[in-house]
This record gives C-alpha cells, structure tokens and sequence, in this order.
C-alpha cells in the first residue's frame, strides 16, 4: 500500500482548530504519513496556558513557523520561504490549509508557486468587506486552490458564482464542530464558571477580541456605557484579547470597565474554559466572528457586533444575529435576549455533526487514488 504524505498548515487558533481533527486522524490512520506546520509561539489561552495541540493528544509534533517582520508583508514572505523548505523537504501529496491569517496564506502560495497541491478548509466564506485582510486572504487562499472543502452552502455559492468548478467543490461541514466534539467532555467538567463566581445562565459573555472595532475613542465608551447597561441586570465577564487590552490601557479605558459593579474583566482563557464560559451564558455579544459557529451549535444566543460575517448559516438558521455597531440596535437586539426571543427556533446548520473530519479523508481517498 503506497502512503501519501500529507502537509496541514494552520496559524491562529481560529486555523489549528479546522486542522487539529484531521491532522489527528490521519495521523492514526495507515494510507497517510501527516505533518503539521504551525505558527509560533503556538496560542495558548493567556489565563490558562492550555495548549491546544495537547488537547488532541498531539506532543512536541508540530513544525513551527516563525513568519518573522514588522508588518503582514514581512512576516508572509518570511513564512513562504519556511513553507517553500518544509514542502520541498516533505514533498506532500497535498497541503491542506486551516484559517486565513498571514501564516494560512503563506503556506497556500508557497505550495502553489512550488506545484503542490492545496485544498482549504471553510472555502467560499465570503463577507464582501474590501477593506478587510481576512476577506483578501481567503481570495486568494481560494484562488490557488486544486479542491476546495466547503463548510456550509454559501461557500458552495459564492465559489459557484464565482467561476469555480463545481467538480473540485466538496461540501463536508465545519470542522470547528468536530474540534468542540473532541474536547466536549473536557467542557463539561470544566469548573471556570465556579472559579469566577458566575452561575449558569445568569451571566451574559462579551468577547473583545478584534482591535479594529477598538479604533477610537467613540468606540471604546460605546462598548462601556453597553457593558454598563447589561450590569444593571446581570453578572457580565469581560474576555479581552491581547490587542485589545493594550488599546485600553493606551485609551486609559481598563480601569472604567473593572469599576463598572458585577463585571469582570479577564484575558482570554483556553479552548476548553471559553467554550464552557460560552455553553453556560446567558447570551453572548461579540466584537468578532469568535465563537459564532459554537454557540449556534450549543443553541446559545450571539449577538455579533458587526455588519456582516462570512457564515451566514449562523445567522440564516442559527442563533447568531449581526447587530452592528450603532449602540440603539446592540441594547435593543439585547432585550430581545433577555426575553429569550432569540435562537428559539434555530437549527443547527447541515454537516455540523462532528464528522466532518471522515468525510475530509473520504474525498482525499478518491481524489488520491
């Protein structure tokens, strides 16, 4: 039996959580000799220090890539040529990509330009916002593309009406879902929630974690005075990512948050404790598309804090709505929450079963054969 090498490359955790469940599984299965390639420092929840690779049972195995520089420039052309000495070492049959962050599309152009084979997980995912990174990223991740693994049929119609061959399109479902599957046990013997002191259901989540929506004054104290207004109700935590944290501390904003009474303000813990701490909310008011495909499947409320998102399965049939940022709008879409108005009839999206990873190796089967 002839063994086809297969490269996964991911950067972010948004990435490694598409690639984790499939690198583990091919890494036990006989027809297939995995390598993965990570960025580095691998990201670790900052309360916790939970290393996601360990989650999946994966010890010291991950290749890591730098991207060295001071801008996106710098740092995707130092993680090309990373990439371009891993793959010509490796000669994989095929890359499979995780994310679209700098080090995603470093890999996808560095195996294109090479000759390799590259197939994307979460192809199509299309929010139209010309002035994001992200959206240029999955262009052109899609654009290099052999095949395409799509997570939900958006991605089926935009790659459609955008000239793809439908042949080299498969829809397998989103492979986050299989990541919260593996760990779901871990989620639910979790005890984070008694260890900050909030009870199930009695605590509504804010999840500060993209740095553009943090790009003025005005934008700061609009989030205050909403975390203000959920206090008065409610326990609140406040999970800030690290780019945020520092705007606050420039803005002199940290402190006005940890003096509102009843909130909490916190880094972003592990995997395993936010899932948890999304599970156990009341509802949740995001500033990103984090934890927008978890909380549709848990059947827990989203409010995102934007225009658009690339998932619109989430908001079509599932429990996230886009409430933008105008402050009328996010305390309205909150006391609808707070009847419990929202997601009472959402489903979860198809192929978000947690076996999308054994539908990913059937294609590659076929395809490989």
């Amino acid at each position: 039996m002839l063994v086809k090498k297969i490269l996964l490359a991911a950067g972010d955790r948004h990435g490694l959580l598409k690639v984790l469940p499939v690198y583990k599984a091919l890494s036990e299965h006989d027809r297939y000799d995995a390598v993965l390639a990570a960025g580095s420092p691998l990201p670790k929840g900052e309360r916790s220090g939970e290393d996601l690779p360990d989650l999946f049972g994966m010890h010291g195995d991950i290749v890591p890539i730098g991207g060295e520089g001071i801008s996106p420039v710098g740092r995707t052309a130092s993680a090309m040529q990373e990439f371009e000495e891993l793959l010509l070492a490796e000669q994989p049959d095929f890359l499979l990509v995780g994310g679209y962050d700098d080090i995603a599309l470093s890999a996808a152009l560095a195996a294109s330009k090479l000759g390799f084979a590259v197939a994307p997980f979460g192809a199509g995912m299309r929010d139209y916002n010309r002035n994001s990174q992200a959206e240029i990223n999955r262009k052109i991740i899609d654009t290099v593309a052999d095949i395409l693994f799509v997570s939900e049929h958006s991605g089926e119609y935009n790659l459609i009406s955008e000239g793809f061959d439908e042949a080299r399109i498969f829809f397998v479902g989103e492979l986050a879902i299989d990541s919260l599957a593996a760990v779901i046990e871990k989620v639910n013997s979790s005890t984070v929630t008694g260890d900050f002191g909030i009870e199930e259901k009695k605590y509504v989540l804010f999840l500060l974690d993209n740095p553009a929506a943090f790009d003025s004054d005005t934008a700061l104290k609009r989030v205050l005075r909403v975390v203000t207004s959920v206090a008065r109700d409610h326990q609140v935590l406040v999970l800030l990512g690290p780019d945020e944290g520092t705007i606050m501390q420039k803005h002199e904003m940290g402190e006005d948050f940890t003096t509102v009474p009843g909130v909490q303000v916190l880094p972003f813990p592990g995997y395993v404790e936010l899932l948890r701490l999304v599970k156990d909310a009341l509802f949740v008011l995001t500033d990103s598309t984090l934890a927008q495909a978890e909380s549709t499947v848990m059947k827990v409320p989203c409010l995102t804090m934007l225009d658009d998102t690339a998932s619109p399965a989430t908001i079509e049939i599932g429990t996230n709505i886009l409430v933008g940022d105008r402050e009328e709008d996010i305390l309205q879409a909150i006391s609808e929450a707070d009847l419990g108005e929202i997601g009472k009839k959402s489903k979860i999206p198809e192929k978000w079963d947690g076996d999308v990873t054994r539908r990913v190796i059937d294609v590659l089967d076929k395809v490989l054969e």
